[in-house]
């Protein structure tokens, strides 16, 4: 039998399912607020003798999640034992995730709880109420997009068989180079993203272009072998990091000054990457979630 679900997930990992199936019951559909669609906040300006406002942008606000249920169990004891534990789950001190699910179907949206759980006998049963904060509102697919521009492709695969007198060379592998790529963007709203640089040689100030905006994100640098810098655009995110050797470092300082943290537009985004010197030392992958307004 199929019935929606919401799993809670805080940052130690521990969770709890909430639906009409689990012990924490929960009718999703009738007791659970704000986990489809979302509040938008309008600005305008306006000037003596206008009629009307002019338009000048738009915010989509922070999502709460108001969920009501009960514990499904009439043994105090046990009642007790279930109590301890959802309060203990749902620590106000720790961030989480949220995940509904319905068959196949799974969106997750990072959230933290709003005061403390109320929980109180009514009649026979516990009920209970959360109140989730989601500062980030959209929902996202379970995992992320990758897109690679430049990589190297294994091609030597079992069963392998080498002549003993076989002249013909052997592939292992081959470099596929993706002059351009398109990280087509099935969201709902434009959404930020990680930019991967990877080192297979000398490299110097790599950078990747938005063919279609002329956008560009450069770095001012030389990288070794074996070094791996990430730029991230999402907002609250922003910066550079540079691992080498299993250290990392901030590397915001080397980003060009005339460099945009793009966000992907919704629909179609085109990048070609490049470098002042060993471009073809060079693999580079973007990885960026589907953000959607609701579930």
């Amino acid at each position: 039998m199929m019935y929606e679900k919401l799993v809670y997930t805080n940052e130690r990992g521990e969770s709890i399912e909430l639906s009409v199936g689990s012990v924490y019951h929960c009718n999703v559909s009738k007791d659970v607020d704000g986990i489809a669609g979302v509040t938008n906040a309008v600005y305008s300006t306006n000037s003596m003798g206008q009629h009307g406002d002019t338009y000048v942008g738009q915010r989509i606000e922070a999502r709460d999640v108001d969920i009501l249920g009960h514990i499904n169990t009439r043994d105090k004891q046990q009642s007790y034992e279930l109590r301890r534990r959802l309060l203990k789950i749902f620590n106000p001190e720790l961030g989480g995730t949220l995940a509904y699910e319905y068959g196949s179907f799974k969106r997750i949206i990072n959230c933290r709880l709003h005061g403390k759980p109320d929980v109180g006998r009514k009649s026979v049963l516990q009920q209970f109420s959360l109140q989730l904060d989601c500062l980030n509102p959209f929902w996202r697919e379970e995992d992320e997009q990758k897109e690679d521009i430049a990589s190297w492709v294994a091609a030597w695969h079992f069963p392998c068989v080498i002549e003993k007198d076989n002249s013909k060379s052997m592939i292992f592998g081959y470099r596929a180079e993706s002059v351009i790529v398109d990280c087509f963007n099935e969201g709902d709203v434009s959404t930020g993203m990680r930019v991967r640089f990877t080192a297979l040689g000398t490299v110097t100030n790599p950078v990747i272009l938005n063919v279609d905006t002329g956008e560009f994100i450069k770095l001012n640098v030389t990288m070794q072998t074996g070094d791996v810098i990430e730029v991230n655009t999402k907002y609250g995110s922003k910066g550079a990091t540079l691992t080498r050797d299993g250290v990392k470092y901030d590397y915001f300082r080397k980003v060009d000054v005339d460099s945009t943290f793009m966000q992907l537009d919704i629909g179609d985004n085109n990048f070609r990457y490049d470098a002042d010197g060993g471009v073809n030392s060079m693999e580079v992958s973007i990885f960026y979630d589907r953000e959607y307004l609701g579930v």
